[in-house]
């Protein structure tokens, strides 16, 4: 199954100029932030300022229980 997110809050201390040109850094915050499991994530794009795209695949029924995920619903735009 596939999934996509719309994610516009942020934690402090991430630069949104990074965000916004640096795919590896917009990874890297979903990771290490969003707690998203690294081979969950297909993808990810700046869509408009300050509006972060994740899409995520492979996504089990299991994992729909999951904090991260549950998490990631929670703070979706």
């Amino acid at each position: 199954m596939e999934s996509v997110f719309l994610v516009n809050k942020f934690e402090d201390g991430w630069d949104m100029i990074d965000l916004e040109s640096d795919i590896y850094t917009q990874e890297e915050y979903c990771v290490d932030v969003l707690e998203i499991p690294d081979e969950k994530i297909y993808g990810t794009e700046m869509i408009g300022i300050g509006l972060l795209e994740i899409v995520l695949t492979d996504i089990e029924e299991p994992e729909l229980e999951e904090d991260w995920y549950i998490n990631l619903h929670r703070i979706s735009a």
